[in-house]
């Protein structure tokens, strides 16, 4: 895997765009957000070390739910779309189909959350 580094405010990814890489948080602080029905940005979470970020996208291979933005030196491992699809298919089938029914419900949540 690889290691990558982002400065405070620096956008890991953006709400919308396709996802090709999952992000291991090794230290720092990157803080989701969501898009609510006037455009603004929203604070859905705050994440810290050793929590993976950007995962939904690999999983049900939809366009990215939220974006992430370092909130401070960051350091992650980047995951790629291909060794997480290759390590998804080298596990039980059950775990896939429990992956794809949890990233509907958080993706159906994020969108309660910020459309209240």
């Amino acid at each position: 895997m690889e290691k990558k580094t982002y400065l405070v405010g620096d956008t890991i990814f953006k709400e919308g765009e396709p996802g090709e890489h999952a992000y291991l948080i090794k230290s720092g602080e990157v803080k989701i957000t969501k898009l609510d029905g006037n455009e603004q940005p929203t604070t859905i979470a705050v994440l810290k070390k050793g929590n993976i970020i950007g995962e939904m996208a690999l999983i049900d291979d939809h366009p990215r739910a939220a974006s992430a933005i370092s909130l401070d030196h960051t350091e992650v491992m980047v995951i790629s779309k291909e060794d997480f699809q290759a390590r998804l298919k080298k596990s039980d089938q059950v775990i896939g189909l429990l992956l794809q029914t949890f990233t509907q419900r958080l993706r159906a949540e994020a969108n309660k959350a910020v459309n209240k």
